[in-house]
């Protein structure tokens, strides 16, 4: 801010906004951050004549951001089945399925006693609407409430518990950036009950306010849930390619409470993989997710929250006009199990609300390589539309750093994004807690086929050292280390060793 001069006590005027400049590069940086992490058989990219079956919410409602500060409202923000339908050539054709249901269904007709209208409900200004009935149900089954509200949140108590209650904390103000808002704007709270077959009483009070409000109350059963995949299923069978996007609303504020994909989306993917393994799963997540389902599918694209310009992103990643050139910046667990969180609750989630951060030095990936557990995907894992070789490394200290060289070599058809990746190993010298492998440093790479390139990259001295509590300092890790080249921290590609010395003048 005082840099740009918005201190001074008489501020410079705001300069002018360029839109189209600024979706230009929204647009570059969500391609740049496209991820591809499983692809067998060369599932994608997509063929331009294939007729294609967009299922998931995520398809037609675009996720742009997350929840809470994160949320930011677009100047635009097109749905990626729209993106994928402009994309169809001759002979092509695209459909689209729910799959899973966001923001629910309507109650059955019938099921309120004394009837009432809650699918759109109108509140006048400094007027109360209040409802006292029961609600019948037909089996035992799960439903998950949804209200939709434009105003103060109404009051909807079912057999005496408030269905939507203020959240604790910071958590009722950092609600989700997809689920938290239905398409025509208003805000969406959802709540879980496992109901048996017969009535349950329900009460409703909703408070115009001084400007009014429109709420409508909705829902999502076991039967709308089989529903909507009998539709995805038959929407799959009935096309060459299915791109399934899948979603986790993050937000600030609110721990997630599994490291799964939420609202039986699971069961969704597993569904329609089955009817058509030509199935790639597009993730709108914030962080990592277990993949039961990964053994199912062709291709896994991570798009991330990938802002206004997402949708078009996507879909020139999965039709091949980029090479998805991201890669991930954490570790994949295989399961709930294998990750560093998991077996001590005093790390997570905390015993008396204190949160114990055992793992020490060993964080990420460097807690699989010291625990020799085997990630889903590991740390800078994302896989290319080429192919790659990594040749001639070398490793060199010069007295005030470590240089690592080597050449890069696109051994395949096309151009595509290179990452390689330098790693270190322990110093012999220091008597402390190291990691089996640190990140050294990496290089992005634009490469055309057949284009090979030398490159250097350079570990500084701070990258080399570790902390001393004896010293209070950093120390340099002399001595004979270990150095490897890979594609990721689980596919290393070679390795030398080299001595690391002291710096010039010490």
């Amino acid at each position: 801010m005082d840099r740009f001069g918005l201190l001074a006590a008489k501020p410079p005027p705001r300069p002018g906004r360029d839109a189209a400049a600024g979706a230009a590069v929204a647009l570059d940086i969500a391609k740049a951050g496209a991820t591809l992490l499983h692809n067998r058989n060369r599932t994608l990219p997509l063929p331009a004549h294939a007729s294609v079956a967009v299922i998931g919410p995520t398809g037609y409602v675009p996720f742009v951001s997350g929840g809470g500060s994160a949320h930011v409202v677009p100047d635009h923000a097109e749905s990626p089945y729209q993106a994928i339908k402009s994309r169809m050539r001759q002979g092509g054709s695209v459909g689209y399925a729910l799959g899973a249901d966001i923001y629910g269904r309507a109650l059955p007709g019938g099921a309120l006693a004394p009837a009432a209208d809650l699918e759109e409900r109108t509140v006048p200004a400094g007027r109360t609407w209040t409802y006292e009935g029961n609600l019948t149900v037909d089996e035992d089954d799960a439903w998950t409430f949804a209200v939709h509200y434009s105003g103060e949140r109404p009051e909807v108590v079912l057999d005496g518990t408030e269905l939507f209650p203020k959240l604790p904390g910071s958590a009722e103000h950092f609600s989700g950036g997809l689920v938290a808002v239905a398409p025509d704007g208003l805000t969406v709270r959802r709540a879980s009950r496992a109901l048996t077959a017969g009535r349950h009483t329900l009460e409703i009070t909703a408070k115009g306010g001084a400007a009014g409000q429109t709420f409508r109350l909705r829902r999502v059963t076991g039967a709308t849930r089989a529903d909507d995949v009998a539709a995805a299923v038959r929407a799959a069978r009935g096309a060459d390619h299915v791109v399934l996007f899948a979603y986790e609303d993050a937000t600030e504020g609110t721990d997630r409470t599994s490291l799964a994909l939420p609202d039986h989306q699971e069961a969704l993917i597993t569904a329609v993989a089955r009817a058509n393994p030509r199935t790639t799963v597009v993730l709108n997540s914030s962080s990592a997710i277990t993949m039961p389902w990964l053994d199912e599918v062709g291709a896994v694209l991570q798009m991330y929250y990938p802002g206004q310009e997402g949708a078009a992103a996507t879909a020139a990643v999965l039709y091949g006009d980029v090479d998805p050139g991201g890669r991930l910046t954490q570790t994949f667990p295989t399961s709930e199990d294998t990750h560093p969180m998991s077996g001590d609750p005093r790390r997570y989630p905390g015993v008396n609300k204190v949160e114990e951060y055992s793992e020490g030095i060993h964080l990420g990936h460097r807690w699989y390589a010291a625990q020799n557990v085997e990630p889903l995907f590991p740390f800078g894992h994302g896989l290319s539309y080429t192919t790659f070789a990594y040749e001639e490394l070398a490793a060199r200290w010069t007295g005030r750093a470590l240089d690592v060289e080597f050449t890069v070599r696109n051994t395949g058809s096309r151009a595509g994004i290179a990452v390689p990746q330098v790693y270190v190993g322990p110093s012999p010298d220091l008597d402390v807690d190291q990691a089996v492998r640190v990140l050294g440093g990496y290089r992005r790479l634009a490469l055309d086929a057949g284009e090979r390139r030398r490159v250097t990259v350079r570990v500084t001295p701070r990258t080399l050292s570790s902390w001393d509590t004896g010293r209070h300092d950093w120390v340099l890790g002399t001595g004979r280390r270990t150095v490897w080249l890979g594609a990721s921290a689980g596919d290393l590609r070679g390795s030398t060793d080299v001595t690391v010395g002291q710096r010039k003048g010490k």
